[in-house]
């Protein structure tokens, strides 16, 4: 008896496929879409990205999330990083929660007026790691959220920073982290360069920033280079060599034509040009007659006569 043949996903019907894929990550469904045309029009389904978001940021999505009808995927995305950078040696807190925008923001705010050592460090970790969504944020006990935060000084500033970061981020249409409270500058820098990979130094005040954009900027240099060359070997490779001509630029040798050196028709030139030098010295001593006397023989000539 034949096995039955393995079931694909487009085989499945669409409530099926919005469950199977319920259990995915955001940026796996994002990956998804691109495979084809039948999978990314599937995808725009509006449960599965409801289903999606709730599985990412909790379950306070449904309640504070203002949503029109068919705008879930967009309000999904917006919420999403862009691809990862490449961690740089600077050993920066934001790199670490880069692919996150809410716990990047927590940890810029966190950060702020922080010497940034082990101590704040081990503090912002254990924050996230055990309210890492929105929602765990806000359902958590206060008390216990201001003794995690209470080593990185100004506890209930940074307490209050993290709960309107945690509702802003789910109940607001927001387009810049320093609409949020206790959100400034810093933060939205910090933002725009690791989760929306904008590599300009223009605006940028934080020194630490600064030297993250030069490396990136270098690095983004060095990336644009070696590509020109991959183009300029590829280009070489495919364009066709001309008749009679090598690979290396040289004329091909003709028939009768020699490879040694002092062979072949660079020999009759070299000759044809020292025999036209030797005509043109023999005319030249011809045109200006006899040399002309020096002193020494002049008074020789003076001395006979007398």
């Amino acid at each position: 008896m034949a096995e039955p043949a393995p079931t694909t996903l487009l085989a499945l019907d669409q409530d099926s496929l919005i469950r199977v894929l319920s259990f995915c990550s955001v940026r796996d469904v994002l990956a998804l879409g691109c495979a084809c045309k039948q999978l990314n029009e599937a995808l725009k389904d509006d449960l599965l990205w409801r289903q999606l978001a709730e599985q990412k940021w909790g379950p306070r999505v449904r309640q504070l999330a203002r949503v029109e009808p068919g705008g879930w995927s967009a309000w999904t995305r917006h919420r999403l990083s862009a691809t990862s950078s490449p961690v740089s040696p600077l050993d920066l807190v934001q790199e670490l929660y880069q692919d996150c925008p809410f716990q990047h923001m927590l940890a810029c705010a966190f950060c702020s007026r922080t010497s940034g050592g082990p101590t704040v460090r081990g503090a912002i970790r254990c924050f996230l790691e055990t309210w890492p969504t929105p929602s765990a944020v806000l359902d958590a006990p206060q008390e216990q959220l201001l003794e995690v935060l209470r080593p990185l000084g100004l506890p209930h500033a940074r307490l209050g920073a993290a709960l309107d970061v945690a509702h802003g981020f789910l109940a607001t249409d927001w387009e810049d982290p320093s609409e949020f409270k206790h959100c400034g500058k810093f933060v939205s820098d910090s933002f725009h360069i690791f989760c929306r990979r904008r590599h300009a130094l223009k605006g940028v005040e934080d020194k630490t920033l600064q030297r993250y954009l030069r490396w990136r900027l270098g690095m983004v240099d060095e990336e644009q280079e070696q590509q020109q060359k991959r183009s300029e070997r590829k280009r070489k490779a495919e364009k066709p060599a001309e008749a009679g001509t090598l690979r290396s630029g040289r004329r091909r040798a003709g028939p009768g034509e020699g490879r040694g050196v002092g062979s072949g028709p660079r020999r009759e030139t070299r000759a044809s040009a020292a025999a036209a030098a030797a005509a043109a010295k023999a005319d030249g001593e011809a045109a200006a007659g006899p040399a002309p006397k020096g002193r020494r023989g002049a008074t020789a000539s003076r001395t006979r006569r007398h």
